[in-house]
């Protein structure tokens, strides 16, 4: 009788497990559009001209479309375009400290992040804790393709932040 029960649960938790990874496996943030505007305010601004870099610091708000990015601090590294109207584009943002990311589906919080918009990657790292209406799932790493919108998190141990695996809690679907 245990062994019926323990398959059970197995079956069970495995079903949940390719629920939730199928879900998850696609971001609402698939096919996002990086080369749309960045919006980006803080309490504090310093820009390191020369060096094409910018410190954004204090209660960092990032807006693209429908994806924000919330954080302690934010370093934009942008290449100067010598066109008509004296542009510069972003190539990377990286975050630190209290770092959230939003989508219409999903909250993802991390203790940093790197946005790279050549590569439209976004690496999520530290104590990261992806949430949608399916559940929850904790890694030390987790990156978002806006191309394919694929999301994948990855297993590690980091000093002093749990065990460095995956893990998840889900939510059964309601019985009728």
């Amino acid at each position: 009788m245990k062994f019926f029960k323990l398959t059970s649960i197995n079956t069970f938790l495995i079903f949940a497990c390719s629920i939730f990874i199928s879900n998850a496996q696609e971001s609402a943030l698939k096919d996002h559009n990086v080369d749309n505007p960045v919006d980006i305010s803080a309490d504090r601004l310093e820009v390191k001209q020369k060096e094409n870099i910018a410190f954004f610091t204090g209660n960092v708000v990032v807006t693209q479309s429908d994806m924000s990015l919330l954080s302690d601090r934010i370093t934009v590294f942008y290449e100067e375009e010598r066109g008509e109207n004296s542009t510069s584009s972003i190539s990377r943002l990286d975050a630190s400290g209290n770092v959230t990311l939003t989508s219409p589906t999903e909250t993802i919080r991390s203790t940093w992040g790197v946005y790279d918009f050549a590569e439209r990657i976004i690496t999520l790292g530290g104590k990261v804790e992806f949430n949608n209406a399916e559940g929850q799932l904790t890694s030390p790493r987790l990156q978002v393709n806006l191309s394919t919108g694929q999301i994948t998190m990855d297993g590690g141990r980091v000093e002093g932040e749990g065990s460095g695996r995956v893990s998840g809690q889900f939510i059964p679907p309601e019985s009728e």
